[in-house]
């Protein structure tokens, strides 16, 4: 019995071991030896249950896991918390059951290596043990991105962003393929901390390792490519861009905004002229400092002014003639803000087509909406909708369950949209493409890809984290985002109400790569949670490749779980072949 409890607490502590990697904690290097703890326990598994076994192991270390990972969801409903805690643990569950199972390297008693041909094949056997334990956890990763709507937030490659060094291989694999290394790592190393165990025992003559050098050739293979990509990736031509973002910091319970309507378009508008106001000080000191040499000095406007998601309490309509308007109030705030200079407004409402938006029949959108003050307004309508917070399926249980947790009633359901063609602007005097995304579709790499063109393209994000107060998943949220560009090789520009608003490099970093400073809106303490504007430069590659993530997307995680269905495959004609 107290056997049976130490394994359960070793596994609930490895799961808390790699909450440990995320923010708040932010100790990112423990994403190397959670899973010490954790295989062990899977490959001394015994018994006819030994898959079952496994699988609850593992779930119990997904727990100790997500429950302290989304402890931030708990500022909605605990409740809700802990049933997504659940089942995000089953895919733990699954990694578990396959490591006790057919992958189970200690299931093969231990022999000793007498020639060097004994060795390497235990050092082949040991990686490609390895292998497909790094692959079959990407997969189950890829899955838990697309399964019931999706929720594919910190996989274990998103503690990278801790690493940009690394994290540059996204290019290539995508985040979810960065997973593969620490558990690769990890799977080699248990193997051959047992092997030298066993030596140790036996008094044999210890030996080099082939299969953990070939782990740390790997790690080190990627850093070094990581290192060449991270220099090289800012030398490439450019576009240079200015952005001004706002950011009011409004405090919000569930979808209930605690500011009256007035307010917020108020403080918006104050903060934009702010912003305005900055930039002409910018111009003046620029002209006072270069007067001497008669140098002509212009005026620096923004190309985008951008204001977070769903930031105007109000709608704009469709019309059948394709035009999308607004009430009066809300077109005098278009025609103020434009007033201020020649820039494109980008901001976030609801987009209405139909004649109200209390109307079952109606559409109602989460719309991105931009707008060149010449008469073009061009939206894009969020596609990857939020489960319990921007639809619920049409079952009356859901809804009751929702108000109990929250003690907010669920309105109207958000519409789907179904566009991917990216919109334009105009930056640096040059025609871009701009790779639309609204809320939490920045971790959505899937969707992102799909808006990816050849030519220079932009990143831009509006997003709303006032529902997780003032938590780190606001910061977890960026982090997941961040890989966007990496993974695509385009600068993001992020406007949150309340969360990260900044400019991301396509190397994924929030610092600029010429002047070194920190792009990004905090205050004094280096809190996100701030009011106040961002005026800041973006820096687009004017050739805009597309990368091998962009173009084929998750096929290394895909391949993960194709090599898993061989090995199966092989394990089932090999039963076959004994039978015969």
């Amino acid at each position: 019995m107290m056997v049976r409890f130490l394994r359960i607490l070793v596994a609930v502590l490895s799961g808390v071991a790699l909450a440990f990697s995320f923010a708040p904690f932010d100790e990112a290097w423990m994403v190397w030896g959670w899973m010490w703890l954790l295989l062990p326990l899977l490959w001394t598994v015994t018994g006819k249950r030994h898959c079952l076994k496994g699988f609850g192991l593992a779930w119990l270390a997904g727990m100790g896991f997500w429950v302290i990972n989304l402890k931030w969801l708990g500022t909605v409903t605990w409740p809700g918390a802990l049933a997504l805690s659940a089942y995000l643990s089953a895919y733990f569950g699954l990694f578990g059951a396959f490591a006790a199972g057919s992958v189970n390297p200690w299931r093969v008693k231990y022999e000793r290596a007498k020639t060097i041909r004994d060795r390497a094949h235990q050092s082949l056997r040991s990686l490609g043990y390895a292998t497909l334990l790094g692959g079959f956890w990407c997969g189950l990763e890829w899955v838990r991105g697309w399964l019931m709507t999706g929720f594919g937030w910190n996989g274990l490659g998103v503690t990278f962003a801790k690493n940009l060094i690394l994290a540059q291989n996204a290019e290539y694999v995508g985040v979810i393929g960065l997973s593969f290394l620490p558990v690769f790592f990890s799977a080699v190393a248990v193997q051959t901390a047992r092997r030298f165990h066993q030596q140790f025992r036996a008094n044999e003559v210890k030996v080099f390792h082939w299969d953990f050098a070939t782990a740390l050739l790997v790690i080190m293979l990627a850093f070094t490519w990581g290192t060449i990509r991270l220099s090289s990736v800012t030398n490439e031509p450019k576009i240079e861009g200015r952005v001004l973002m706002v950011q009011q910091d409004i405090p919000q319970f569930a979808d209930k905004i605690l500011w009256e309507p007035s307010k917020i378009v108020g403080g918006f508008e104050d903060l934009t002229t702010e912003g305005m106001e900055e930039v002409f000080r910018e111009a003046a000191k620029a002209v006072r400092e270069t007067e001497s040499d008669k140098e002509i000095v212009g005026i620096r406007m923004p190309d985008l002014v951008i204001w977070p998601e769903a930031c105007l309490p109000a709608f704009l309509h469709g019309k059948e003639n394709g035009s999308i308007v607004g009430g009066p109030e809300v077109e005098s705030v278009f025609e103020y803000i434009h007033s201020l200079g020649d820039f494109t407004f980008v901001l976030g409402m609801n987009e209405v087509w139909g004649e109200t938006a209390v109307d079952p029949e109606v559409d109602v959108f989460n719309s991105l909406i931009m707008d060149d003050g010449k008469g073009v307004r061009q939206t894009y309508r969020k596609n990857h909708l939020v489960i319990l917070g921007e639809f619920i399926p049409d079952l009356p249980f859901l809804h009751d369950l929702y108000f109990r947790t929250t003690g907010v009633e669920f309105g109207k359901g958000l519409s789907r949209g179904d566009v991917f063609e990216p919109l334009e602007a105009e930056i640096g005097g040059q025609p871009i493409g701009v790779i639309p995304s609204v809320c939490f579709e920045d971790t959505v790499p899937r969707l992102t890809r799909k808006f990816v063109r050849n030519g220079p393209q932009l990143l831009v994000n509006i997003t709303n984290d006032g529902w997780f107060q003032e938590s780190e998943g606001s910061v977890q949220h960026f982090r997941n985002a961040l890989f966007r560009s990496i993974e695509l090789r385009r600068p993001t520009v992020r406007c949150a109400n309340r969360g990260v608003t900044g400019v991301v490099t396509l190397a994924g970093s929030l610092v600029d790569p010429y002047t070194k400073k920190t792009r990004h809106l905090a205050n004094e303490n280096g809190s996100y949670f701030h009011r106040g504007y961002l005026l800041a430069t973006v820096y687009i590659p004017s050739e805009g490749e597309i990368t091998l993530y962009a173009a084929f997307g998750d096929w290394f995680a895909v391949s993960g779980l194709i090599a898993v269905f061989l090995w199966f495959f092989l394990i089932f004609l090999s039963k076959k072949t004994k039978e015969g």
